[in-house]
């Protein structure tokens, strides 16, 4: 399949220039921190929507507010464009958007993986192109999802020995949305074995919490330099101080994020049956793009059965996900396993409690009774957790107004660089030494 070649030119963002503080904090003027001269960060995400490139253009923001140049490199048409002094997002891979379903036949849908593995070789032959020219300081690349990711960033290690290289493993184990077995992790022996050395090439693995770091350093070990950098929130691309409190909403429930099997929804609808029997007018609603190993008919059907069902299938624009949580009491994840969810923290920027099975990681993001309930992954148990917030707006209200003090303490973009710019530096000195 031929691929369009650009060139791989694009000038470096120029560091910041004073400017008045806004809604999204103020700028730094470059080289004014204290923990040394700013940086060259050159940031890839290759898809350009959804959850993993919002959350790069968002680190991409806060780095360049603290006064680092960077540059964020994505595919065709991204969701989100800068404002900000220090950050330009270019358009340089010939990849795609992921939450489009294009559907068609099984030959078709080959056809297609295909094309798009030969579109990922070529965005990453790119990339690497781009990184030898540049020489930053660093390039830090999202979640390696694939073996061909690892092989190829192997590659890129190689040929670029003088670029300190960080990985932000949002899944230390990605997780498997397009297999047919049971396993939520994938779990290939070639698999586990180029993601191991992918990891070991990094000169830097950024975790988003304490139980990743123990899932990488469990499946990894012996890893030299990995850090807690944390999750920020989405109140710099959305007006979460807008959203009306819990209680000004209906007495609704709200899944938001993926459709995929580690989610369990036949949990959360089994449960919201429970619901239904001594609360019929609560409604629930299912919004976001469906996975390959998740059959939406079969949702669907018992969706019918269960009635009260709204279903929304398929991605939700950034403009219409502060009506959607506003129209919502409470925010349902019933997940089998969890490492860090965007979800959680995307809930909590609008102000919302969340009822969450105490799965894997999620204690890191719920604080049990305090921003939400964890409850244990059993449809009476989510049910009665689920009622008791329907039931008491009052604790919906203060539950969605600790959640809101917990981004803004300890999930703010800010607090997040402060934590991965040291590393960064660590690692940079240690590319030079």
């Amino acid at each position: 399949m031929a691929v369009e070649s650009v060139p791989l030119t694009p000038p470096l963002a120029p560091a910041p220039t004073p400017a008045p503080t806004g809604a999204r904090g103020p700028a730094v003027t470059a080289g004014a921190g204290p923990d040394g001269p700013p940086l060259t960060i050159v940031l890839v995400e290759f898809l350009p929507t959804g959850g993993m490139f919002q959350f790069t253009f968002l680190f991409g923001e806060a780095l360049a507010r603290q006064g680092h140049r960077v540059l964020l490199l994505t595919g065709p048409g991204p969701e989100l464009r800068s404002a900000t002094p220090g950050l330009e997002v270019v358009s340089l891979f010939p990849t795609w958007d992921p939450n489009v379903d294009l559907g068609g036949s099984f030959l078709r849908r080959k056809l297609r993986r295909v094309g798009r593995a030969l579109r990922l070789v070529e965005s990453w032959r790119r990339a690497t192109g781009l990184l030898r020219r540049l020489q930053p300081d660093l390039a830090q690349f999202g979640e390696l999802r694939y073996p061909l990711d690892s092989a190829l960033f192997l590659r890129l290690a190689k040929r670029c020995p003088g670029v300190a290289l960080v990985d932000v493993a949002h899944n230390p184990l990605p997780y498997d949305v397009n297999g047919g077995s049971d396993s939520v992790e994938k779990g290939g022996r070639l698999t586990r074995r180029l993601l191991d050395r992918a990891y070991r090439a990094c000169d830097l693995v950024l975790v988003l919490g304490d139980g990743p770091r123990a899932t990488l350093e469990s499946a990894f070990p012996g890893l030299t330099r990995v850090a807690v950098c944390g999750h920020g929130d989405y109140s710099a691309v959305l007006a979460g101080d807008q959203t009306p409190p819990p209680s000004a909403a209906p007495p609704n429930i709200l899944f938001f994020g993926s459709w995929t099997t580690y989610k369990n929804l036949p949990l959360l609808l089994d449960a919201f049956a429970l619901v239904r029997a001594t609360r019929p007018e609560i409604r629930l609603t299912l919004a976001g793009p469906v996975m390959p190993d998740v059959d939406p008919a079969a949702i669907g059907r018992r969706a019918a059965e269960i009635g009260n069902v709204d279903l929304r299938p398929g991605y939700v624009p950034m403009e219409d996900v502060p009506g959607l949580f506003a129209a919502h009491r409470v925010v349902i994840f019933t997940y089998s396993t969890v490492n860090i969810s965007g979800s959680v923290h995307m809930a909590y920027t609008f102000g919302r409690p969340v009822v969450a099975t105490d799965v894997g990681s999620m204690s890191d993001a719920v604080i049990d009774g305090e921003t939400g309930l964890l409850t244990a992954p059993d449809p009476a148990a989510v049910a009665a957790a689920l009622i008791r917030v329907l039931d008491d707006p009052a604790a919906a209200d203060r539950m969605g107004a600790q959640a809101v003090q917990r981004v803004h303490d300890a999930a703010s973009w800010s607090a997040v660089v402060d934590k991965a710019v040291p590393a960064y530096r660590d690692a940079v000195q240690a590319t030079r030494t």
